[in-house]
């Protein structure tokens, strides 16, 4: 048997990832690897890294999904140090396509995947970048939230968090693009969810946008990824969707002031993308739970777009749920609702990058 390492020489790596001592880090909600595998006999491990693993809240452990040829061979919460999986063992070669992908998101726990290991002649393939790449900026309705629990009552939990079920997801799918998730439950832009209108100034997107995401785990035992700047260059995407402002509402509610403030902070957060990815198609979406500052979204993105003569910011509104679809986890979009709003994204999308 021989050990490989997945990273970038042999997975494409999807997301915000890092690699440390061999071992892939799985950070934002729905990042992981692909790879082509020939060969006889592959073995899989994860692990759930060691500050969540010590905290040890099963509500916080990381979810994880594989698929071999487009099936899930594996999809559970992994609460352990290090669990190992057979994906194949055959007395003849083989050859699949395998991708790792994590359902939960960064904040919570870091999904470690060690060295795959395999028969001696085995051979593990990177595969070709697909041709669409698109950014995903947003809260826990890009996480996919509570996707996987119908009780609307239920707590936070990340076993029923299921980024593949989520609007962002199910775009990057249906247009055959490779993606990138930054998104973070709770976030806002000037304040995360508050049930008392306190603003809450941890929980917020901007401060962490420029790293390998926010989480409470370590990747080394030391450095966060949020201590670990990003690679923007890794990554170029044709467009990105930028869905926040859901949370901040909490906030803003009933306060001209604070209002005008979001405003004036989404303008310059939707600034910092654009120095980022100058030549990419930027798309502000609000609405599919929350409609407070969808006037602000707007008119941000509007002045910016003037301000800048920027031909290629838009604006775009979701459907708002109403129950008719029903309610995941604390009022969240169901899968139903995500699929609703991933074919509103789809046709938009469709339009502007003719």
């Amino acid at each position: 048997m021989k050990k490989i390492i997945l990273d970038k020489a042999s997975a494409k790596l999807t997301g915000r990832t890092l690699v440390r001592d061999g071992i892939l880090k799985l950070v934002m909600s729905a990042s992981g690897c692909e790879f082509n595998f020939t060969g006889k006999k592959l073995i899989l491990s994860a692990g759930c890294d060691s500050d969540c693993l010590n905290d040890g809240k099963e509500c916080n452990f990381p979810r994880m999904a594989v698929l071999v040829n487009g099936k899930f061979a594996v999809k559970k919460v992994i609460c352990k140090e290090r669990e190992s999986f057979v994906i194949c063992d055959s007395e003849s070669t083989v050859s699949l396509n395998v991708r790792i992908i994590k359902l939960s998101e960064a904040a919570f726990s870091v999904l470690e995947i060690h060295p795959a290991e395999t028969d001696d002649c085995a051979v593990i393939e990177t595969v070709p970048e697909k041709s669409l790449k698109i950014e995903f900026i947003g809260d826990s309705i890009t996480c996919g939230y509570g996707v996987d629990d119908a009780n609307i009552e239920s707590e936070f939990a990340t076993a029923a968090e299921n980024a593949m079920k989520s609007y962002a997801y199910l775009t990057a799918k249906a247009l055959d693009a490779d993606y990138s998730m930054f998104s973070a439950s709770g976030y806002g832009i000037i304040s995360g969810y508050t049930p008392d209108g306190t603003r809450n100034l941890p929980e917020r997107i901007p401060p962490f946008y420029d790293s390998s995401g926010f989480s409470y785990s370590t990747v080394d035992g030391t450095l966060h990824p949020h201590d670990i700047a990003w690679d923007f260059k890794s990554f170029t995407p044709n467009a990105v969707v930028i869905n926040l402002g859901t949370n901040d509402s909490s906030f803003c509610k009933g306060s001209d002031e604070r209002s005008a403030e979001f405003e004036a902070a989404y303008y310059e957060f939707v600034s910092r993308v654009r120095s980022h990815y100058p030549d990419a198609h930027i798309i502000c979406a609000l609405g599919i739970m929350e409609t407070v500052l969808i006037p602000q979204v707007r008119r941000a993105c509007e002045k910016l777009a003037a301000d800048t003569a920027d031909d290629k910011l838009h604006f775009l509104e979701f459907k708002t749920q109403d129950g008719t679809l029903g309610y995941a986890s604390k009022w969240h979009p169901t899968e139903d609702t995500h699929a609703e709003s991933a074919q509103r994204l789809v046709e938009y999308l469709k339009e502007i990058l003719k």
